[in-house]
């Protein structure tokens, strides 16, 4: 059942790509208005939609805005690395959030039983944090209200939504336990229920860090910290499945390889970082050039400013970062590991922060192959026992940072953005480098993204937006 429902989600996907806009009007059927529509099916394609909307566009972004990737050899298409971005730009991914993940989501909450809906109400919170975190004020109270009239919602605050979402999770929590049946429409965990319960709280862990920036969460950290139950293990992590079987590809590697293939190889900047440290990862994460046998990466925009590069003298990406069967990851046991570390060097909670900042690289080296971390956590990498907590929060955003390369490009941008500490502009003033010919200037760096043109054409509440406003939790 799972595999035939991620194959149908990902032919619609692929068809989609290929359409022309006529045919995308004869597509976009609601199917929450469809006889036949079954809870079971829409969290399902709930699922499925924010698998394709987070890893088939918002990663990819991500990955450019990070700084992990650059434009490579053979491509002229390098207008997002240089900022010169379009509203245009983000229309599929909020589509594919609002319109299809939280819509279909919306139905099983209101429709299933006991079980589907708490499933799906924590996955609708983890895509509204995520939306807050891209793009700010967003549409929360009036949004998913169009059976109600509500066609042009109004935009919360999104420093306001965190904690209606913190609300809801809850919520949520409270009522697992229940005797409802979760099967095998649940993409994510199989059914079971005691792993959403990790996510949830694991969940509210990241929203809470979040919020530290600009509001006292100590006690709740501490307090959740003490009940435990977060993602821990490779088996605990909170992950969409892809096989690699025909239409049940990878989202990322379906969309490029629908197209010219993959033509973004390795930034110069998060190469540097790594060579830099002594970090063996980097051969892992990143395939050697051909001319050379090492790891080769391109100044951020620069590749129409060479003469005659080859794709040869740069590094692609290896199959743990782009590959036809790689899942989807939402949530991890190291991003928790790092949460609690910098939890406990703010706070003073039960964990101890240099246990867990080891323990968050070590889990991340043995995801992805690497070997033992041992030797790389006795150099530079070592975590600053001695430091104060601005060099301590520096030395986990940086390894944070590093972590999440290939894997969760979003939550790359995002945490770059939040450890960019006022007193300590550790990427916006040290590691990222002004792209070639940027629109933004020199030193400035996109904090935000644009509102899709779609919004800006039929919402008339859509507000105006610079790349460079801030989420309410930035520095």
């Amino acid at each position: 059942m799972k595999l035939n429902k991620i194959i149908t989600l990902l032919l619609t996907f692929l068809l989609i790509q290929s359409c022309s806009k006529d045919d995308l009007a004869e597509l976009n059927v609601d199917p929450n208005t469809s006889p036949s529509a079954l809870p079971n099916q829409l969290l399902t394609a709930g699922m499925g939609y924010f698998g394709i909307a987070l890893d088939g566009y918002m990663n990819e972004d991500n990955a450019i805005l990070a700084q992990y990737w650059a434009g490579g050899p053979g491509v002229n298409i390098i207008d997002l690395e240089r900022y010169a971005v379009e509203p245009g730009d983000y229309n599929t991914e909020w589509r594919y959030s609002y319109e299809q993940a939280l819509t279909d989501l919306k139905f099983a909450i209101d429709n299933g039983n006991g079980a589907q809906a708490v499933a799906a109400e924590i996955l609708s919170i983890a895509i509204f944090q995520y939306l807050v975190d891209l793009y700010g004020d967003i549409p929360y109270s009036e949004a998913l209200q169009g059976a109600n009239g509500i066609l042009t919602p109004s935009y919360d605050n999104d420093e306001d939504i965190y904690p209606l979402l913190l609300e809801r999770l809850d919520n949520a929590l409270a009522k697992i336990g229940t005797e409802d049946v979760l099967g095998s429409e649940d993409i994510i965990y199989g059914g079971d229920l005691g792993q959403w319960e990790k996510f949830a709280n694991s969940l509210k862990l990241r929203m809470l860090m979040r919020q530290s920036t600009v509001k006292d969460v100590s006690v709740a950290v501490q307090n959740l910290i003490s009940e435990g139950n977060f993602i821990t293990t490779a088996a605990d992590i909170a992950k969409i499945p892809f096989n690699g079987g025909t239409g049940n590809l990878n989202p990322q590697y379906a969309r490029r390889e629908q197209g010219v293939g993959q033509f973004y190889v390795a930034s110069n900047t998060i190469v540097t970082v790594m060579d830099m440290l002594g970090d063996p990862r980097l051969d892992v994460i990143f395939d050697p050039a051909v001319n050379t046998g090492t790891v080769v990466g391109m100044i951020q925009g620069n590749v129409n400013d060479l003469i005659t590069p080859s794709k040869d003298d740069f590094s692609f990406p290896s199959g743990v970062a782009y590959g036809t069967n790689n899942d989807v990851l939402l949530l991890t046991h190291w991003e928790v590991a790092f949460l609690l570390a910098e939890a406990e060097a703010k706070f003073g909670t039960a964990n101890k922060a240099k246990a867990m900042y080891d323990q968050a690289i070590s889990d991340h080296f043995s995801y992805i192959g690497a070997g033992s971390a041992s030797a790389y956590l006795s150099t530079d990498a070592s975590y600053p026992t001695t430091g104060d907590l601005q060099t301590q929060l520096s030395a986990i955003g940086v390894q944070k940072w590093i972590s999440m390369n290939g894997l969760q490009e979003t939550e790359g941008w995002i945490e770059s953005r939040r450890f960019d500490l006022p007193n300590a502009r550790i990427f916006t003033n040290g590691i990222f480098v002004t792209p070639t010919r940027t629109v933004l200037g020199a030193g400035i760096f996109p904090s935000i993204r644009l509102y899709p043109q779609n919004e800006i054409d039929y919402n008339p509440n859509t507000p105006a937006r610079s790349l460079t406003d801030k989420v309410f939790w930035d520095n």
